[in-house]
């Protein structure tokens, strides 16, 4: 990448059998690389017999890299060069991008980034392009109780209070803590490595001794528009992780509720960050990403449409994307609470709709939660008065989520009656002509039919603007397309297939907190029904009080590694599924900590009693409106294909005035969920390139 002020540069490695390694030689544009040297041996133990070259004075755009031996080129590759401040395939920069230097003056408040030091970034760190200087802290780890993070004031002597740490290579090291904090693609990175005190200056010829060789990527939660530089990351002062000899790195970006909920843009920023971190550290052996709810959502996502930025990922609280997540989330929040509370219906018969544990799933956590997809859903870090509103402010910031991937979908323009101007909106794939709300409850007697006429008579949909409408939303059959062709929507037919993953759920759905299990065999039913099995999918499920984040970041370094030495030629597919531990097996916990092993099952046919086996019986999970109203339990169709009415579909006799009323409700049919939804046999391409980036660019349907 190409820094401020200075020439890109990047970190190559060649491979030679049976050669001197001091004969080659490497040139960028002819000119010398800035160092050349053997490569370590990597973590494993394995002699690479490659030389590694740090390529400096690239200029933007295209470079070749020419490697030679004894003055002889024999190989050359293409680079390409891009600004540190991004874009690289995300798409266009975001605008408007409100910096710290930006937000803190207008807010009326002091705008920080606590960097773990004690210190924080002030607004006044920030020029141009939310670029700070690049600065290196060093932290340790105090001993005794409590234990806590402190400042290194000097080199030496050291502090009598620093803690020792054994890491998974069996190696005891004071605990001392290498911090780097940074700007890469306009958001704020930072990286905690373990160090020897009295080593020099790490690099990826001499990386330090304490470090495994292993990278802990970490992503936040949430999902918003974003349009703010962000003052959080996924937390790199991971003590349990960096105890163990792990290095972690994450972005302000790589929060969800910071970066809008962008998974291509998370992706990028990941990809930047792990540059930089390879360029000081050495390319580490694998990368794990690590993060809960719009973490794990980040996770799947880049895991999913680009494949190899992650090589293993051990999501939390698991929703498979963003976009299918927003189907029930919209369906209760904006449709069904609103009119089932108008209507004074008892809470049973509200709750299931949805096929909640509770009623307060709906009505108390999704329910009063900030409208993802309406265009008032914005940060309370954007100023008010920059803010969207239909009559004062017509072209200020639309906060949906769409409005913020805008470069994926595309946006179509709103013209209202003059003076107020044109707009552009991002489009958005959400649809609900069709789908029958609360049709399996219907069918098991749990409601009436005058319930279920009642409320699929009036529940209508929202519009672009997030307002009521009678009309159900019907979404264009284009916009549709792009979630499924773009990976927007998981499945099993891009990177998810050859993706170790280990998924860690804490048992939720009788409290009411919207991040119910039902999301964890949605995502893994995805891939079962694409690749025939789920066998790179492991499930843990257990009560609030049992955390199995050590032993699973532990279980999945000895995937990874197993895979590393599989040298076969054998479809890496097959060779992810063969390389998991024997040990590391589908089970559940209980409240007393004893482990339950057995596969971890979601029974179609119970979706209001799934109590079949141990675990089920401890932790039944739930259910959500689309699946309520029919939907498989992949639960990805956006908008369904429709059916003529048959009586034949229902266990309940509808009078010929009910009929009638019926038809009058879904003039076009009803959902035919036997059939994949419109648009979604597209297949799902991988590494796409948004805007004008001439890489593997996608022209979106127009």
């Amino acid at each position: 990448m190409r820094e401020r002020g200075r020439s890109g540069d990047t970190l190559d490695r060649a491979h030679s059998a049976g050669v001197d390694l001091s004969a080659v030689s490497v040139t960028v544009g002819g000119e010398p690389a800035e160092r050349i040297g053997p490569a370590p041996a990597d973590r494993l133990g394995r002699e690479r017999n490659a030389v590694l070259a740090l390529v400096d004075g690239l200029t933007l755009g295209d470079n070749q890299v020419a490697a030679s031996l004894d003055g002889e080129e024999v190989a050359a590759l293409t680079v390409t060069n891009w600004l540190i401040e991004g874009p690289i395939f995300s798409g266009e920069h975001l605008e408007p991008y409100l910096c710290l230097a930006d937000l803190a003056p207008s807010n009326g408040r002091p705008s920080v980034f606590p960097i773990g030091t004690g210190e924080s970034l002030d607004w006044t760190d920030f020029g141009a392009d939310c670029a700070m200087e690049t600065r290196v802290d060093f932290v340790y780890r105090s001993a005794g109780e409590p234990a806590q993070w402190k400042p290194l004031l000097a080199p030496s002597p050291l502090p009598d209070d620093m803690a020792r740490t054994t890491t998974s290579e069996g190696k005891s090291v004071p605990f001392l803590v290498r911090l780097e904090t940074g700007t890469i693609n306009r958001a704020i990175y930072q990286t905690a490595v373990l160090v020897d005190p009295g080593a020099g200056e790490p690099s990826p010829w001499s990386p330090p001794a304490p470090w495994n060789g292993r990278l802990v990527y970490t992503y936040g939660g949430g999902c918003e528009a974003g349009f703010f530089q962000g003052t959080s990351t996924g937390g790199v002062l991971r003590a349990d992780v960096l105890a163990e000899g792990y290095a972690v790195a994450s972005s302000t970006l790589n929060v969800n509720a910071q970066g809008g909920c962008n998974d291509p843009l998370s992706a990028e920023t990941t990809l930047m960050v792990k540059e930089r971190f390879a360029e000081t550290y050495g390319v580490p052996l694998h990368t794990i990403g690590n993060g809960g709810s719009g973490g794990a959502m980040q996770q799947l996502l880049i895991a999913h449409a680009y494949p190899g930025i992650l090589d293993g990922i051990l999501p939390t609280m698991t929703f498979p994307d963003a976009v299918s997540y927003m189907i029930d989330s919209s369906d209760c929040g904006l449709l069904l609470r609103p009119y089932l509370n108008k209507k004074g219906y008892d809470d049973e018969t509200k709750r299931v709709f949805g096929g909640w544990a509770i009623w307060g799933t709906c009505d108390e956590s999704l329910g009063p939660r900030p409208n993802r997809i309406g265009p008032e859903d914005c940060p309370e870090v954007i100023p008010e008065a920059a803010r969207y509103d239909a009559v004062r402010n017509p072209t200020g910031i639309r906060c949906s989520i769409y409005d913020a991937m805008r470069s994926i979908f595309g946006t179509r323009r709103y013209a209202e009656v003059e003076p107020t101007p044109a707009v552009d909106f991002g489009r958005n794939p959400h649809d609900n002509v069709g789908v029958q709300y609360g049709l399996l409850a219907l069918n098991e007697g749990r409601i009436s039919k005058s319930v279920f006429l009642d409320v699929n008579e009036n529940i209508g949909a929202r519009d672009i603007d997030s307002q009521p409408t009678r009309e159900r939303m019907h979404a264009d059959p284009a916009v549709v397309q792009i979630a499924y062709e773009t990976g927007r929507i998981t499945n099993g037919k891009g990177g998810l297939a050859v993706t170790p993953i280990i998924e860690e759920r804490s048992y939720l759905d009788p409290t009411g907190n919207f991040h119910t299990s039902y999301y964890s065999f949605v995502t893994r039913e995805r891939l079962r029904r694409d690749n025939g099995h789920a066998d790179n999918y492991v499930l843990q499920r257990h009560g609030t009080g049992t955390p199995l984040g050590a032993e699973n970041l532990a279980a999945m370094d000895r995937w990874l590694s197993n895979l590393a030495l599989d040298g076969s030629t054998d479809p890496l597919a097959t060779k992810v599924v063969r390389a998991k531990p024997a040990d590391l097996v589908e089970s559940c916990w209980d409240d007393e900590g004893q482990e339950v092993v057995e596969a971890q099952t979601f029974d179609r046919a119970r979706v209001f009693d799934n109590t079949e086996g141990r675990c089920n019986t401890l932790y039944p999970p739930h259910t959500g409106t689309r699946m309520i109203a029919g939907a498989p339990l992949e639960s990805d169709i956006l908008k369904c294909q429709l059916k003529p009415l048959d009586r034949a579909d229902y266990t309940v006799a509808f009078t010929d005035a009910e009929w009638s009323r019926l038809q009058a409700i879904y003039p076009t049919g009803v959902c035919d969920w036997s059939k994949p939804g419109v648009g979604q046999e597209v297949a799902p391409r991988t590494w796409l390139a948004y805007g004008p980036s001439p890489v593997n660019r996608y022209t979106p349907p127009a």
